[in-house]
Formats: structure tokens, sequence, C-alpha cells
């Protein structure tokens, strides 16, 4: 009977080892479904801490405000916009400010019935009046094509500027209100020979990742 009995061992050993290659695929398959499901629970976490911060930031805007959606973005190198679920049907005007939970994000230049297109305070055709908030003294800042970068125009290399200062708007070009975050400044710079001082401005909104807008509505004044 050995040969009968190493026959039927064999073949309880195969139907183990096939049994086990089953189990571990559909463990693997199951492990697979949760990490999805971790990382959507994650992106819902990381989504409700941004709505919270853009709901505390919206109590502290004086003006009347419209919440926002961003739906799409430019992918052109040389313009940075993005496209809003906002139209000219909800109230959205071109001019109109745009701001996130952190800082000053735009302007919408173009409006259709349902969208927007906002122009980046980082494209290089974008120009804010600012003020220092430390010491009030103001400019104009610019952006440079680069997200994560804005220039400081015109800065004497008298003036009283340092690393770490903010810079808010001023309210000069009537149309952004005076006194929200727009950037600090990285770094201060006094080239021999030039007129004035490089001054580099990190933006405070999160220009490339921010999902979520307020559009600040015009008081019945400027209307």
């Amino acid at each position: 009977s050995m040969p009968q009995k190493i026959m039927s061992w064999a073949d309880m050993r195969l139907e183990s080892r096939e049994e086990l290659i089953v189990t571990n695929e559909q463990l693997n398959e199951e492990l697979l479904m949760l990490r999805g499901q971790l990382q959507r629970l994650n992106s819902l976490k990381a989504e409700n801490v941004r709505l919270r911060e853009l709901l505390d930031a919206s109590q502290r805007v004086d003006e009347k405000i419209v919440m926002s959606e961003v739906i799409g973005f430019d992918q052109n190198a040389y313009s940075h916009r993005i496209l809003i679920d906002k139209g000219f049907s909800t109230g959205a005007y071109v001019g109109q400010p745009v701001l996130d939970a952190t800082g000053v994000l735009g302007q919408v230049v173009e409006t259709s019935a349902y969208t927007s297109r906002v122009l980046l305070i980082a494209d290089a055709s974008h120009f804010v009046p600012v003020q220092l908030a430390r010491t009030g003294f103001r400019s104009v800042l610019r952006g440079t094509g680069d997200l994560k970068r804005l220039e400081l125009m015109s800065v004497p290399h008298t003036a009283d500027i340092q690393k770490g200062d903010i810079l808010t708007t001023s309210g000069l070009d009537e149309r952004f209100p005076s006194g929200y975050p727009v950037g600090v400044v990285r770094g201060v710079q006094h080239v021999p020979g030039k007129a004035y001082a490089d001054v580099d401005v990190v933006p405070l909104a999160q220009l490339g990742r921010s999902r979520h807008v307020m559009l600040i509505e015009r008081s019945q004044k400027e209307e």
C-alpha cells in the first residue's frame, strides 16, 4: 500500500499548494482594495482639512463671498490660469478678486454662463499693488511665471524691508480690497550698480494646489 499512500500524500500536498496560491491571490486582491480605500480616505481627510481652513478664512473676510471649486488648470508654461465652476449666471465678473484659505490667488479675467477663468498672481502679466504690513511701505508685486516666486518692483536700497515681512493688498487699484495677505519676503539683495533692490517673494496662496476658492463680491457702492 506504500505507493498508494505516497500518491495520496502527493495529491494532498498538491491540493494544499493550489489552495494556498488561490488564498494568496485573494488576500493580495483584498489588500489592494483596502489600500485603495485607505488612499481615498486620506484624500477625503485632506480635503476636509482644506475645507475647514477655507471656512475659517471665509469668516475672516469682511466682504460678501461666493465659494467656488477649481475644475481645470491651463497647461501652458507661459500662462497660469485656472478654470472655476462659477460664471456670470451666479454673479462672477471680470476683475473679481479670488482668494483661497491662505491668501490672494488671482482675479477673474474671462467669464461664461457657468464657468470663469482666473489669472493667478504668479502669471508674468499679473500685477498687484501691495504694502508691507510692518512698515506700510507700498509697491507693486509682479508675477514671474513661477508658481513659487513673485517679485516686488521698484524697491529703493534704503527701504526698510526684511526677510519674513508680510505683504498685503493695498487697495490702491480699487480691485483687490486692502488688507488681504499676498506673500512673504524670501530674500533681499542689493546688487551694486542696480537702481533698485531685488526682492523675492513667496506667494501665500496655494497657487498650484487649491481646489476650493472664494470669490469676493463687489459692494453695492462699487456696483
